[in-house]
């Protein structure tokens, strides 16, 4: 309970910031909140894998102080348990909450990321005022940008200005007082109306100028931005990682890119293992005080922390150099080590206090 209890408040914290982001882009495109909650939903692995490890750091760490507090564990031990019985169900919890870890970043929050991409594709066409913000030059793929002075509603708009550079032998400049979204049938269009429209010929750089009450620009473009944009490595599924198609392997950025996001996948849920380790030496290293020892649970928040650094710095550096690969194993394997052998040496220790 301790556990989920600090994996609900430390991710929900987290994923309230980063809603924000969601929320606006879905209040200004005009779209349902039930599209709000679905995306809410598809970020929510995303968070939740990091924290993890933390969460079953701090929860054991709650749950075994409150034992101490209680005498419970001075109780069980007077019973003859030894400490690897102690320690058994902190280990077998870790382990449990390491399996749930691999298939979240294995398997859940990729595909939770791939369906977050297509969310976002479907507000751009079926919603596509997020994407027209006032007061911002707002870039609509890589050849148009459009400005909107002031925003009536999600579909309406004043004071536009338009900039198209689709055609490369012509560039044109439409200006017009007002203007509304379309997309009901369709990819969708912006008509403005009472406007004029400036043709430059690149090559002659002849100006032809047009006034219009009415005229419709196609944003069909914004199907082809997201048809063509790049799928990026936490949004692979693993087999794509270990076997990336051909547009990544021949890009050695990206390959190494890919290779560093598959092994960090598989590292660093080794980390609930060693923090629940780290839990146990900080609850049953040296003598049991019912207050505890203040020191020891700094020093052990401390090392998890530091071990959270070291491994996402690994993480960014192997990303540029797979030679670094196996780094990322290092730091939770030799906690999981030297943990075993501390606890190795307790029980050493109990059986030759009984001879």
């Amino acid at each position: 309970m301790a556990i989920m209890l600090t994996a609900i408040v430390v991710t929900g914290a987290i994923w309230f910031s980063q809603s924000l982001k969601l929320l606006e882009m879905v209040v200004d495109g005009g779209a349902p909140m039930l599209v709000f909650l679905q995306l809410m939903l598809l970020v929510l692995p995303s968070f939740l894998a990091p924290i993890l490890p933390i969460a079953l750091f701090l929860g054991l760490l709650f749950t075994m102080q409150k034992l101490v507090q209680d005498q419970e564990w001075i109780v069980m031990q007077s019973t003859g348990m030894s400490p690897w019985q102690l320690a058994r169900p902190a280990l077998l919890l870790a382990m449990v909450v390491m399996l749930i870890h691999w298939l979240i970043v294995m398997d859940i929050a990729p595909a939770a990321q791939r369906e977050l991409r297509l969310q976002r594709h479907l507000i751009q066409t079926d919603y596509a005022g997020a994407l027209l913000r006032e007061g911002t030059f707002n870039a609509i793929g890589r050849n148009m940008t459009i400005y909107v002075h002031e925003r009536k509603s999600s579909n309406l708009f004043k004071g536009i200005l338009i900039h198209d550079t689709r055609n490369p032998d012509k560039a044109v400049t439409l200006t017009a007082e007002e203007g509304f979204l379309v997309s009901d049938k369709g990819p969708p269009r912006l008509v403005i109306q009472r406007g004029s429209r400036q043709e430059r010929n690149n090559t002659t750089g002849e100006i032809s100028w047009l006034m219009f009450d009415q005229y419709v620009v196609d944003l069909a473009m914004l199907n082809d931005v997201q048809d063509n944009a790049f799928i990026k490595a936490y949004e692979r599924p693993m087999d794509e990682l270990f076997n990336p198609p051909d547009n990544v392997s021949t890009d050695p950025n990206a390959a190494r890119e890919f290779m560093a996001e598959a092994h960090q996948r598989i590292a660093f849920p080794v980390y609930n293992m060693a923090f629940a380790l780290v839990a146990l030496i900080v609850v049953m290293g040296g003598e049991f005080s019912r207050r505890g020892r203040p020191y020891r649970y700094l020093l052990g928040i401390l090392l998890v922390v530091l071990m959270q650094s070291i491994s996402l710095a690994i993480a960014n550096m192997s990303a540029r150099d797979n030679a670094l690969i196996p780094l990322q194993y290092a730091p939770p394997l030799f906690m999981m080590i030297a943990g075993l052998m501390w606890l190795l040496h307790l029980m050493g220790g109990k059986r030759m206090q009984h001879d």
